[in-house]
């Protein structure tokens, strides 16, 4: 039930738009950004293997960084370019590609920007309308200004991970690249912005994003960070239960008991919040509908303090509840009583899901080399005149090299050719 990219001939939002885009993967995904918009995205790659930015798995379980699915997915829509930059023909040649470029997203710390002379002071007095956006661990000032850092250090330096696990445990790292995906979203915000900014005064600006920044708590986690200077709670692993649970009573706050309970299939999210009307009620009309309250239905359970008191009883009955029946089960039955309760979906329950395939979420993308198509997950968002797209797969590593020198320089195939062949050379 997925469906085709919108038509094509539809008008994209950054239409003309020309990114050159030399970033690791803390840019990934903000460039791809940018491209699903109708940015003529180039990645500038070496044709020497990076199991960094093409890790496996990998289609048909043959190494190959063009069979990564990782690099399929963040590099929809995009072009690639093989030139190595540090050679003389592969920098003249990004020079005049820079020179022809809106936007230049790399993740270089600072002193390999200085070495390349891809710095913004350097950039700025050659490029004075180029949009120059980098991201790195931890900005451009202050004593770790070089430190290299990964999205598990991030994680870590920025205080994601502190609570991240249960109270017994170590930390843990959040799956799925969160800090570079963070990063990467304010880095793609930044540029949209720095480029509105140039359509005004015709001046290019530096985005400046720092992975520690974007997924502190001063930002992300700002509920934490409020809780800890405005009342000096300091927030601790909690495992299943909500951040918030174990202060709840003191502060006068909600009340957030233990939230995810274990079902015949997998888990289900559910929120005891005491605020809403009539919740109580509703829940124990929920669990009596499988005759399931037990002794919840007692009079004195409508009492706020009393239920804080019997917390633990009232976990045991969800517990023993939900462990009898399927996820999608209580989710359906629910709702209907106006509950907040969700199964918690993986991957495959997401492929299936009733809600995303309404909405067509999946698109197929083909893949003319393999003969195929493939289904990819859709747009984070929906704009309704200029439509997010998935055009093409990610591209080959300098598939797109001749392609890009003619439509980006003017150049012809013989000229392009002569800076393939001293690349070459100089890559023997």
């Amino acid at each position: 039930m997925s469906r085709e990219s919108p038509n094509l001939i539809s008008p994209r939002a950054l239409e003309g738009v020309r990114v050159l885009d030399i970033s690791g993967p803390a840019g990934f995904y903000c460039t791809k950004l940018m491209a699903d918009l109708g940015a003529d995205v180039v990645r500038v790659e070496s044709l020497e293997s990076d199991p960094e930015h093409s890790p496996g798995p990998f289609f048909g379980d043959e190494p190959d960084e063009n069979q990564s699915l990782y690099r399929w997915h963040f590099h929809t829509n995009k072009r690639s370019i093989a030139l190595n930059i540090e050679t003389t023909s592969g920098r003249e040649a990004f020079d005049s590609l820079l020179s022809a470029a809106d936007v230049l997203v790399d993740t270089l710390r600072p002193s390999e920007a200085a070495d390349l002379k891809l710095d913004s002071a350097t950039l700025r007095q050659t490029h004075p309308a180029l949009v120059h956006t980098t991201i790195t661990g931890f900005g451009t000032a202050g004593p770790y200004v070089d430190y290299k850092a990964t999205d598990i250090v991030a994680q870590a330096m920025g205080g994601l991970m502190a609570l991240t696990g249960y109270p017994e445990d170590p930390p843990n790292q959040l799956g799925g690249e969160q800090a570079y995906h963070v990063a990467s979203l304010h880095a793609a915000v930044g540029t949209l912005m720095a480029l509105l900014s140039r359509d005004l005064d015709g001046k290019g600006n530096d985005v400046q994003i720092a992975l520690q920044d974007s997924i502190s708590m001063a930002t992300l986690q700002t509920a934490n960070f409020n809780a800890y200077t405005w009342l000096g709670v300091l927030r601790h692993r909690t495992g299943l239960n909500h951040a918030f649970s174990s202060q709840s009573k003191q502060s006068g706050a909600r009340s957030y008991p233990p939230t995810l309970y274990q079902c015949l299939d997998g888990w289900i999210a559910y929120a005891q919040h005491a605020d809403p009307p009539l919740a109580w009620q509703h829940f124990v009309e929920w669990l009596s509908e499988f005759g399931a309250e037990q002794e919840l239905g007692d009079p004195r359970f409508k009492e706020l303090e009393y239920r804080r008191s019997m917390q633990w009883r009232i976990d045991e009955v969800l517990t023993e509840f939900a462990a009898q029946h399927k996820a999608q089960e209580l989710y359906h039955s629910a709702q209907r009583y106006l509950l907040l309760c969700s199964p918690v979906q993986n991957v495959e329950d997401l492929t299936k899901d009733e809600q995303l395939r309404d909405r067509e979420f999946f698109v197929d993308l083909e893949h003319p080399e393999l003969d195929t198509t493939f289904s990819y997950p859709g747009a984070p968002y929906i704009l309704s005149e200029t439509p997010w797209q998935l055009r093409t797969r990610a591209p080959m590593i300098g598939e797109h090299t001749r392609e890009v020198l003619g439509d980006w320089l003017g150049l012809s195939d013989v000229q392009a050719e002569a800076i393939l062949g001293q690349e070459e050379s100089s890559n023997d």
